[in-house]
């Protein structure tokens, strides 16, 4: 074999595998491009729901602060009134009894029956009762104010629904 034909003989081979390797090339780079292209559009409807998200977390903040503002507005409120009461109380311009009953004439037979009677609590021990009170409305105020906060959310969760 002459120079001239091996190199005609491995130009012939070279030529259609150094195509195929060129080949092949240009098909990754297509193939990379192409997920290159899926990943950016996953990448923006990714970047859309977190976008979507953030927004429904900033309106449910706004309409959860809502729900605080009222319950601090209605302890507030009730704070006043409670403790006009218990001004009064303490002052004697309200007094607070209970009812009893009462034999007439300290007679303890059944034949004249029992007599309603009231008996005045001290101011001090209506003061605490009204303290009490007012504890338990707070309590009873914060568990409605927890229960509407978690039924909002849950709406949010469930897209707005019931």
């Amino acid at each position: 074999m002459t120079p001239a034909s091996i190199i005609t003989t491995l130009t012939r081979l070279v030529v259609p595998i150094a195509l195929l390797f060129l080949l092949y090339a240009v098909d990754q780079r297509a193939e990379d491009r192409g997920m290159q292209k899926a990943q950016a559009q996953h990448s923006a409807a990714a970047v859309q729901r977190l976008e979507f998200s953030i927004e429904r977390s900033g309106q449910l903040a706004g309409q959860l602060g809502q729900i605080l503002d009222r319950n601090q507005l209605e302890k507030a409120d009730a704070k006043t009134a409670f403790d006009r009461l218990d001004s009064d109380l303490r002052s004697g311009a309200l007094r607070l009894s209970v009812r009893t009953t009462a034999q007439p004439g300290g007679n303890h037979g059944a034949a004249a029956g029992p007599v309603q009677a009231r008996a005045d609590i001290d101011p001090a021990d209506a003061a605490a009762l009204v303290r009490i009170t007012e504890d338990g409305d707070n309590a009873i105020r914060d568990l409605n104010t927890c229960i509407d906060g978690y039924a909002q959310v849950m709406r949010q969760a469930n897209g707005g629904q019931r």
